[in-house]
């Protein structure tokens, strides 16, 4: 599901929905179909706005491994394995 209404998957703007959007605005505000429309290129506008910065984020996220020191394996089985021998025989 697109979170955001106004836009295609690809970000661009969806004129249906934005038309639809116009005439729901419209009908229940009592407004003139100008004043309805400024109003949902506004929302689209906003969301295409908040679309391209969350994809950007997403561009640039890398995520942080913490480097381990030592034997990782030996370290969380000494608590429960006193015996434990990690060598391979």
């Amino acid at each position: 599901m697109n979170a955001f209404t106004f836009l295609a998957e690809n970000g661009k703007f969806n004129n249906s929905e934005i038309m639809k959007h116009a005439h729901i605005l419209k009908a229940y505000r009592r407004i003139s179909l100008s004043e309805a429309l400024k109003q949902a290129w506004f929302l689209a506008k906003r969301q295409q706005k908040e679309y391209r910065e969350v994809e950007e984020d997403k561009k640039s996220f890398k995520p942080v491994f913490n480097a381990s020191k030592g034997n990782v394996l030996k370290a969380f089985f000494a608590d429960k394995y006193t015996n434990y021998d990690s060598s391979w025989r």
